[in-house]
């Protein structure tokens, strides 16, 4: 029961972190389109944090997930689990912060606080392809 559970989890997190990707694509899209600028950002700040939002989305969610992707194939599934829900709180609170334009008055609390949760996505993910590794070579050494 609690597989089923965590599995149902992890996909709901990675269907929330494609729509979050679609609506981050379209955000760009929008604004190019209703301030006509086809490439680059024409320094309009709100072009230029969409786009920077959309692309530091692209930059740290793949890898994170085809780090969870293997520690779901190998049956941890707490770890994939926690590391995808630290992964799509840790990009929504960025993208708060990143699209504010005066972000400077929160002290860049979203932004960081994104981060913090990105990076302890990784964490996760590290920690359980760790005890992976580990519970490996131990049935191997024991086994032979």
């Amino acid at each position: 029961m609690e597989r089923l559970i965590l599995e149902c989890l992890f996909l709901i997190i990675n269907l929330f972190l494609t729509i979050f990707y679609v609506r981050l694509f379209k955000n760009v899209v929008n604004l190019r389109r209703k301030f006509k600028i086809p490439l680059g950002y024409d320094k309009n700040i709100d072009l230029q944090r969409a786009i920077r939002a959309h692309s530091n989305f692209i930059e740290y969610v793949p890898f994170s997930l085809i780090l969870s992707m293997f520690l779901y194939f190998h049956n941890y599934l707490i770890f994939c689990c926690l590391s995808s829900f630290f992964l799509l709180l840790g990009r929504t609170l960025h993208h708060r912060g990143i699209s504010n334009s005066k972000e400077i008055e929160t002290k860049y609390l979203f932004r960081m606080r994104g981060m913090k949760f990105t990076m302890w996505s990784y964490y996760v993910n590290i920690i359980g392809i760790t005890i992976y590794i580990i519970q490996t070579f131990y049935f191997f050494i024991k086994n032979y």
